[in-house]
């Protein structure tokens, strides 16, 4: 069995994610992990947190997490509540890596302005480190019923991991790949011919059966960021997830260059699937 892990603050907004994580997993029968993260720890030695109202808070959450299992959503699904002291978005993935998650559900606000230079969101921390594919979606009234996942790529040589993670994600979704290459100005610019070299020689690499053919599958874009062009394309192509690669930049590096997969998370009002390259 397969498991979706889900950090989970009881929120609406996280209740998104697990409505989502719910329809993924009566798709393929796996089960649902659900993280809460109390930030007990970092409050025991305070002068208003005692012992016994670390424990009293204990209760609340299980009994909380009670109130989750009666959520007509879940019903058949398998359900296991995790509680941990400590507020560690950065650290998911270490967690996801122990209980061998296909996947990570993550909902979002999104940020922006100051908030977003500042701090970033939660779901942006989760993105920015973790190795299994995250799924962040926005608490709205998207229905979740992926048909078309859309694949945006630069289809240089180090996404290939990237793409092969992606296309196990769709076949979990069972959602057919659109591919996308947002052709920007100035430098970045590439001429058809050259192009269609870069896509020939990543299809080869990932063993597509009919490279040349594939070429022919990539949509071409041109717009002026690559964020404005994939979620543009993405709002008239009629896509139901774009999937992006990330670098899962950190630090100075994080700071400087940014991560057009963070921005695309935050933005955009579809669901956006993230994977580590």
């Amino acid at each position: 069995m397969k498991n979706i892990l889900i950090p989970i603050d009881f929120s609406s907004t996280s209740h998104k994610a697990l409505e989502v994580g719910a329809s993924i997993a009566k798709r393929i029968n796996a089960k649902l992990v659900l993280i809460h993260m109390t930030g007990l720890e970092e409050g025991l030695n305070g002068k208003n947190n005692s012992f016994e109202q670390a424990i009293y808070y204990s209760k609340v959450v299980g009994k909380k997490f009670e109130e989750l299992n009666e959520l007509p959503f879940l019903d058949g699904v398998v359900v296991e509540p995790l509680m941990q002291k400590h507020l560690d978005f950065e650290g998911i993935n270490d967690l996801a890596k122990d209980i061998d998650a296909a996947l990570i559900v993550m909902a979002s606000n999104g940020s922006s302005g100051i908030t977003e230079i500042i701090k970033g969101s939660n779901a942006e921390k989760v993105v920015r480190h973790s190795e299994v594919p995250v799924l962040v979606v926005k608490d709205n009234d998207i229905n979740f019923a992926p048909e078309r996942l859309l694949f945006a790529s630069d289809f240089n040589i180090e996404a290939i991991k990237a793409y092969h993670r992606m296309v196990e994600v769709a076949t979990i979704l069972k959602a057919r790949i659109d591919f996308l290459y947002v052709n920007l100005p100035g430098k970045n610019f590439k001429s058809t011919s050259e192009l269609d070299e870069t896509l020939l020689q990543f299809f080869k690499e990932v063993n597509h059966p009919d490279p040349v053919k594939a070429i022919n599958t990539v949509n071409r874009y041109a717009d002026y960021t690559v964020e404005q062009g994939v979620m543009n394309y993405a709002a008239i192509s009629g896509a139901d997830i774009i999937a992006i690669p990330t670098h899962g930049r950190t630090g100075i590096s994080h700071l400087l260059q940014g991560s057009i997969s963070e921005d695309i998370a935050n933005h955009a009002l579809m669901p956006v699937l993230t994977v580590k390259m």
